[in-house]
């Protein structure tokens, strides 16, 4: 059953063997999990339920509807723009299906540095299979690349990097590049049309429009406070409390530390917030002779990998596809006036590539600001600039080997190149401080770390908090370190583990 603002009339009280908050790639996984168990659960979700309906392929009825802020998280400084979905479903209803299996460089690390056990490749090998299989993981055959893919696919070869399709979780794609505005067709296998329905089927509540405000501990009790918030006007219609022994919290690693800040919980380490990754994110646009329309077709099908971990540093960069939608682009496209109007209207023929990096020595943080709201800051670190500094070089090599004609990188100032041999020199004189080039990211990682020493870390590696039995985190905060490709598998594959974990041991014990 799926309950929505609309449908409470007074206070809500109700008890469950869980609770769980938020309904993305971590707890909706675990919902599923647990509720097929047999346990009574129930989820919160601070977003609208919303569904193929309600699609409309518009970016203005998606970022007032599915998204954080409309689109406009950011870090308090206004350098790094963080997307993240608020809905049923969460990041997974606006991502871009990409599906990638943790890499076991980063699983080999998180052992040997944070003692994270049974979270190995092996260990790890079954619920990807399970999950890969569940949500149809697979990739496009070549001629399903859309020419923005192409790009990557093309213009790396042509280099002698490797790239090759991205699995993506899908079925009977309509290839209409609505991805990131909730697939109107359920064609993406997302958190909202998989985890959660099979969820529910199973005997779990979900509440949309429930904003969890704080949580208390009594004994081996946990209850949830919060409000129920008016879809339509935005604002407080009544308050609600749920009683449970296991709380798993969900809701992101900016919103999770968040809560438990609120709470004055499970911080006896002083890590609650920090060690925050983003995989720290900028672009490259080229300009053709032909039609590329970077909105359609499958939005992101291909990746270049050549220089994740080519140092053997843990670190590097990975290129993928973006699709570039009117309204963003417009903010992210370089220039003022005649200038960005001259090349808003070139918009079909322009081609985008991202560079993500995998960060080594950059971290941010995530606090509490006077409204009790997460206040994000975040720092870049020498090595991974450098990393973003050579991604960026590679990704425009590549988009003039794809036949582009000038390409162009997003640096306040102009960054424009007509020819390969101009980006060494350019990109080594520009400047690379806060504000003078747009990053964004969609992958914000790491805020409630997971580790056995629970003086480093937040949660051991079950995702239960150090410091309070049966309260848990369970999403992309948990990862030691950046993960280096997209999260989502990541997430879903430690969220069916800890949640058999929870059905098999917590609930059979409290």
């Amino acid at each position: 059953m799926i309950i929505q603002s609309k449908d409470i009339s007074k206070p809500v009280r109700e008890s469950a063997d869980v609770c769980i908050i938020g309904s993305g790639c971590g707890g909706g996984a675990s919902a599923k999990v647990l509720a097929e168990a047999g346990k009574k659960v129930i989820v919160l979700e601070e977003g609208g339920y919303f569904t193929s309906g309600d699609f409309d392929m518009t970016e203005q009825t998606a970022y007032q509807n599915l998204y954080r802020e409309r689109a406009g998280q950011a870090t308090g400084d206004l350098a790094v723009t963080v997307l993240q979905g608020k809905c049923i479903g969460g990041s997974s209803t606006v991502n871009w299906t990409t599906s990638l299996r943790t890499p076991d460089f980063v699983l080999e690390k998180w052992a040997k540095t944070f003692d994270v056990r049974g979270l190995s490749s092996k260990d790890l090998e079954p619920y990807f299979e399970r999950i890969e299989k569940y949500l149809n993981v697979h990739v496009e055959p070549e001629e399903y690349h859309n020419p923005n893919n192409r790009i990557i696919l093309d213009g790396a070869r042509k280099l002698g990097y490797h790239a090759e399709a991205s699995g993506r979780n899908t079925r009977d794609c309509k290839r209409a590049g609505a991805c990131g505005l909730g697939c109107p067709f359920d064609a993406k296998l997302s958190v909202n049309v998989t985890y959660i329905p099979d969820a529910v089927k199973a005997g779990a509540a979900v509440f949309a429009n429930f904003c969890a405000d704080e949580i208390d501990v009594s004994g081996r009790l946990k209850r949830v406070f919060g409000s129920v918030v008016d879809q339509s006007a935005q604002k407080v219609k009544t308050d609600f409390i749920i009683e449970a022994p296991v709380v798993i919290v969900a809701a992101s690693a900016i919103h999770s530390p968040a809560l438990l800040l609120r709470s004055g919980l499970a911080n006896s380490s002083g890590e609650v917030g920090n060690h925050l990754t983003f995989h720290l994110t900028s672009a490259v646009l080229g300009v053709y002779d032909r039609i590329i329309y970077p909105a359609g077709g499958i939005p992101q099908s291909a990746l270049c990998s050549e220089f994740l971990n080519k140092n053997k540093d843990g670190g590097g960069f990975w290129i993928e596809a973006v699709p570039v939608y009117p309204t963003l682009a417009s903010l992210a496209i370089p220039g003022f006036g005649n200038a960005h109007k001259e090349l808003m209207r070139k918009y079909p023929n322009i081609g985008a590539s991202i560079v993500l990096v995998k960060e080594i020595d950059s971290e941010g943080s995530v606090t509490l600001n006077s409204y009790g709201r997460p206040s994000i800051s975040y720092e870049a670190g020498g090595r991974d600039l450098g990393y973003l500094k050579e991604g960026l070089n590679v990704a425009a090599k590549i988009h003039f080997a794809a036949g582009a004609k000038r390409v162009m990188t997003l640096h306040s100032q102009k960054m424009e190149f007509s020819s390969p041999a101009e980006i060494d020199s350019a990109l080594a004189n520009a400047e690379w401080g806060a504000n003078e080039i747009a990053l964004y990211s969609a992958h914000p990682l790491g805020t409630c770390r997971m580790a056995e020493h629970p003086l480093q870390s937040v949660v051991d590696s079950h995702c239960e908090t150090h410091d309070v039995r049966g309260l848990f985190v369970i999403d992309g905060s948990v990862t030691p370190t950046s993960l280096g490709v997209n999260p989502q598998m990541t997430i879903l594959a430690i969220a069916e583990k800890s949640a058999e974990w929870i059905a098999e041991n917590r609930l059979k014990t409290m």
